[in-house]
């Protein structure tokens, strides 16, 4: 029988086969040749299992996000951890944002749960409102907050994320802070949640190797956590030999290749900086600012299937909660890609 669940991300390529592909957000540099290199010698060992908890990969990570080996638990992708927090918490009532990555809510709903949304408003350029904070209650069990927000791109204030985690050390909620796309930033340090693991016991960050380092194909995420019962919650709803040993040598490679992130970040400012123009410039309607390795903006509704009738894949966003079918997102890429967008566009 044929799933008809509908797919809700970008990057669906295999069902609309095209030259570019500016509809997933990882990073257009590809991954590390390190990375691929060990990855191929993880396919020789591939006889063997891998570690179970990758703790050569665990360690790694602590030392890149000056961390303890203790507080770092591996996934399969970000989105496995999504839906294994969820088993471990088994939330009644969650609390996201609209529009935000649609995942969070659907995890909670496998569970049973409900979920309630804070609605980010255009006329505010998606920034996240202080009347969050009323809206955590005793009763919401937990908090998915995507900094930066997929698919506006916007950060929500520092200040306020911090009166979040207090809400919620107050109310014994959860509080999972997905930060996937932070690292794109050259001062994530400064805005990164992880240096407040130990002031509260119940905030969870979120990363992944996916989109910093290329690498969707490899399924590799990580949590970061203070609290050790929440860790083993979630590593107890998992199954064994969750992360490849592919993934696993393909990250510990990736981590040891510094200059790759440096080079990263000054391509995705230089690239973020001339699209935004060209969108503005008379392609686009409006564009939304952004601090991510994304653009929201908004055009005319059929522009997703004109531009892939010429080879051009984009994310239409109207399956966003609070979204219409007039917003769309692109990724970041190289100045060849991006510029041949550019020229394909203002042919339509």
């Amino acid at each position: 029988m044929k799933d008809k669940a509908e797919y809700l991300h970008g990057g669906d390529i295999y069902h609309n086969p095209v030259a570019l592909d500016f509809s997933v957000n990882s990073n257009p540099l590809g991954m590390p040749r390190r990375s691929i290199g060990e990855a191929v010698r993880g396919v020789k060992l591939s006889g063997q299992y891998p570690d179970y908890r990758g703790e050569e990969l665990c360690r790694e990570l602590a030392a890149w996000e000056k961390v303890h080996a203790e507080n770092v638990l591996l996934g399969n992708g970000s989105a496995e951890l999504i839906y294994a927090l969820c088993v471990a918490v088994k939330p009644r009532k969650c609390l996201t944002l609209a529009p935000t990555f649609q995942e969070y809510a659907r995890a909670v709903q496998a569970m049973g749960g409900q979920t309630e949304f804070v609605n980010l408003r255009e006329r505010d350029c998606f920034q996240t409102p202080d009347s969050i904070l009323a809206a955590i209650e005793e009763d919401t069990d937990i908090v998915f907050i995507c900094n930066p927000n997929n698919p506006t791109g916007q950060m929500t204030e520092q200040s306020l994320l911090f009166r979040i985690a207090a809400k919620c050390e107050a109310t014994g909620t959860w509080l999972c802070v997905d930060e996937c796309f932070l690292p794109f930033l050259p001062d994530e340090e400064n805005y990164s949640m992880k240096r407040m693991m130990g002031r509260f016991s119940r905030l969870i960050v979120l990363r992944a190797f996916t989109k910093l380092f290329g690498m969707p194909g490899m399924r590799l995420g990580y949590m970061l956590s203070g609290n050790s019962t929440i860790l083993s919650a979630v590593r107890s709803s998992m199954q064994p030999w969750n992360t490849s040993l592919p993934a696993q040598l393909a990250g510990v490679a990736a981590l040891r290749d510094k200059d790759y992130v440096e080079k990263t970040r000054l391509l995705i400012a230089r690239e973020r900086t001339y699209l935004c123009d060209a969108l503005r410039d008379g392609l686009a309607d409006k564009v939304y600012p952004t601090h991510a390795n994304f653009i929201l903006f908004q055009a005319r509704p059929d522009l997703a299937k004109r531009l892939q009738q010429e080879g051009i894949l984009i994310r239409s966003c109207g399956n966003f909660r609070n979204l219409s079918n007039k917003y769309f997102r692109i990724a970041v890429r190289t100045r060849k890609e991006n510029r041949r967008l550019i020229e394909t566009w203002q042919k339509l």
